[in-house]
């Protein structure tokens, strides 16, 4: 990608004519704010997911699938931590990781938290069995789309720094979203439990995250990618990682979604 002196570079909207060091904190910040209106927050499924209950064996497609990317992103997210040698950038990452293992409490790590709601809702769907990880990732096979966004995040992750924090801007400033729309077509399950407060304790794998985790995240990965926005080729590289990034969040859910569709209710 070229950065352009006397026009707009098309590739991104958020692209400056000039580049200046003094305005990195405004330009990634609207470049983050940028994934509102991308396909990774826009989608099928998405608009599956919060309109229509759903069967167990569709569930299940969205258990083993998204249940794998939240195992695999503290690896990947170390690939990052490992990658770079900019101490500030190193910390705010490493803040996120920490965050991600549920603060040193096994018992509060995301992807436990996860298992732990899924479980609950195929108990209350009447086979437990059914949601559990332990028969989902044996019983399910993962979609192309999965594996290729788990490779795709370790081959950012891995690039050089601008890259990786590009990425990680696109995660994060997604994120948030993401928990909060998986929260609502969680609540079209509500009714299964026989007092609210039971489905609201259940429900601990989205409060950790609606409530400040990813809060906290999109500041971290904001502080992190400034870190590298140091001239033009650096922030295309920045730029590049974010858009590569929303891309396989995209491809992901669509896939996830026909899968889902293509299931019998």
């Amino acid at each position: 990608m070229q950065t352009k002196s006397n026009e707009t570079n098309s590739a991104h909207p958020c692209e400056p004519t000039n580049y200046n060091m003094s305005s990195s904190q405004e330009f990634l910040t609207s470049l983050a704010q940028s994934v509102y209106d991308s396909g990774a927050l826009n989608n099928a499924f998405y608009d599956l997911w919060t309109t229509k209950r759903l069967s167990l064996d569709q569930i299940a497609i969205l258990v083993r699938n998204y249940g794998q990317f939240v195992r695999a992103f503290p690896e990947v997210l170390s690939t990052m931590i490992m990658k770079t040698d900019d101490v500030i950038a190193r910390t705010e990452h490493a803040k996120t990781l920490f965050s991600e293992m549920g603060y040193g409490n096994v018992r509060a790590v995301h992807s436990v938290l996860f298992d732990a709601f899924f479980a609950e809702l195929g108990e209350k769907l009447g086979d437990r069995p059914r949601l559990s990880w332990a028969t989902v990732s044996q019983a399910e096979a993962l979609l192309t789309a999965t594996t290729s966004l788990i490779e795709g995040e370790k081959e950012l992750y891995s690039s050089d720094s601008a890259t990786a924090s590009g990425a990680q801007l696109a995660l994060e400033w997604q994120a948030y979203t993401m928990l909060r729309k998986l929260y609502e077509g969680a609540c079209l399950y509500a009714h299964l439990w026989e007092r609210p407060d039971e489905f609201h304790e259940a429900c601990e794998y989205f409060y950790v995250h609606i409530g400040a985790a990813e809060k906290e995240h999109k500041i971290e990965s904001l502080n992190g990618a400034m870190q590298f926005d140091t001239d033009p080729a650096s922030r295309d590289r920045i730029v590049d990682g974010f858009t590569r990034h929303l891309r396989l969040f995209q491809e992901f859910w669509s896939a996830l979604a026909a899968k889902i569709m293509s299931q019998r209710a």
